[in-house]
């Protein structure tokens, strides 16, 4: 494939159709959004200009009143747009994210260890540090300086098999990834099978995936008691793995919830063993000191799942644990090239619309790479670091595709919107001043 233009041209277009046939209104109006209709511009227009705007800097009012005048062909200020920015933007933009990207149409990569199941979902968090002034709305973690600190922190969960984002959340540091851990609920069906660490290690979530018959596969977290299904006593895993060297076991899970998982346990190189006992030694939080049973068991990656035994066998653990860090890739493409850190901090309404802005131009990326590995050449494989770069080196260029006008028309109209001073009455601007030097 040499022409990869209308690729883009058509899933962009895919998007926008999906987009037109959504119940945007109904959305905006369930995330309280919406109070009243708005004549002049619909919400499917602001979204239009929201999604163009994405690919650029930080949305402002004056940047967003503008695409949406070249989208209406005709007036619409800044001050009426402030009217319509509420607290609801940040959930409304969410599930719009959510109900676009994971419902566009597309074959998904399935096989192999996946044959099994329908979706495999990745889990995870990402923090962005704020303005002090931001604490009541994102807190942050508490320092010895007792500094109010504001994070925010995002949960995504992500097809790993689609590259689509089935959702997006924002909070505070304070809650955290167990807190978060039903999230997942929201968006997980039964045949699903769900990749997250150790930060979502919930005894009672596990329980209730059984329930609904979605499959997990998690670290298991040091220090839960492991019971005998046959005779209810605690396991010492120290002294199995001693024994045996390695395992694949059917256990339950705390001795309060009894949940029914296997267990499997398997060694690492001793390098790797080395290397966490030595971090683990050097923490500087002493309520942590590492015990001796702890530091043996650092030599074994240890897993719980209710995967079956004819569907993945205990060699299989690793690997398909490993693909959980594609999250992590994705947090690096959104960081470092699609700069969802650049927000707008004006206030607190503008910096959760300007996020999930950068988030729209995210997703929208995610769609485009899955679209381009599926009519790639065997031999090719799309790099979602490499497209994140491209895309935000080319912003222009798509802003141009999604308005349907010509790069050269856009720039042109760019600067004629922002490219004057604005006339005030107030001060003189740069011009104006030499102008009077020269006069004398």
């Amino acid at each position: 494939m040499e022409n990869f233009e209308p690729v883009i041209r058509e899933n962009i277009a895919k998007i926008k159709t999906e987009l037109e046939q959504l119940d945007t209104e109904a959305i905006a109006r369930q995330a309280g959004f919406l109070q009243r209709t708005e004549r002049k511009l619909s919400v499917n227009n602001l979204l239009l200009a929201l999604l163009a705007l994405s690919t650029g800097v930080a949305p402002t009012l004056e940047r967003i009143a503008a695409v949406s005048r070249l989208i209406l062909g005709e007036s619409y200020s800044k001050q009426a747009l402030s009217k319509r920015i509420n607290s609801g933007v940040d959930e409304f933009l969410a599930q719009v994210i959510s109900r676009i990207f994971s419902d566009v149409k597309g074959r998904s990569v399935k096989g192999g260890a996946f044959a099994s199941f329908n979706r495999v979902l990745l889990h995870d968090s990402t923090t962005i540090k704020l303005p002090g002034r931001f604490h009541s709305a994102f807190k942050g973690n508490s320092n010895r300086t007792k500094r109010k600190l504001a994070l925010m922190k995002i949960q995504l969960v992500s097809d790993l098999l689609s590259e689509r984002i089935l959702h997006l959340s924002l909070s505070g540091f304070t809650r955290n990834d167990q807190a978060a851990s039903g999230d997942i609920f929201s968006v997980a069906r039964a045949g699903d099978l769900v990749l997250r660490d150790l930060g979502y290690f919930v005894v009672k979530s596990f329980k209730l995936m059984i329930d609904r018959n979605i499959f997990f596969l998690s670290r298991c977290r040091g220090g839960v008691m492991l019971l005998d299904p046959q005779t209810d006593k605690r396991i010492d895993l120290r002294k199995v793995l001693k024994k045996q060297g390695a395992l694949d076991m059917d256990v339950l899970l705390s001795s309060t919830e009894k949940v029914p998982v296997r267990l499997v346990c398997c060694p690492v190189p001793e390098a790797v063993a080395n290397e966490r006992r030595r971090k683990a030694k050097t923490n500087r939080d002493k309520r942590h000191t590492p015990s001796k049973e702890s530091l043996f068991l650092m030599g074994w990656s240890i897993f719980v799942t209710n995967v079956g035994r004819d569907v993945w066998n205990s060699k299989d653990f690793q690997p398909i644990y490993r693909l959980r860090w594609r999250i992590e890739i994705i947090f690096k493409a959104w960081k470092s090239h699609l700069k969802i850190t650049e927000l707008n901090v004006a206030n607190e309404m503008m910096l959760r619309l300007s996020i999930m802005t950068k988030l729209l131009f995210c997703a929208l990326t995610h769609h485009v790479c899955f679209a381009l590995e599926i009519l790639s050449p065997a031999t090719l494989h799309v790099s979602l670091l490499r497209m994140a770069r491209i895309f935000a080196d080319c912003a222009i260029l798509i802003a141009a595709i999604v308005l349907d006008v010509s790069p050269a028309e856009l720039l042109s109209y760019l600067i004629k919107s922002h490219g004057f001073y604005e006339r005030r009455s107030d001060r003189k601007n740069f011009s104006q001043l030499a102008s009077v030097c020269a006069l004398g």
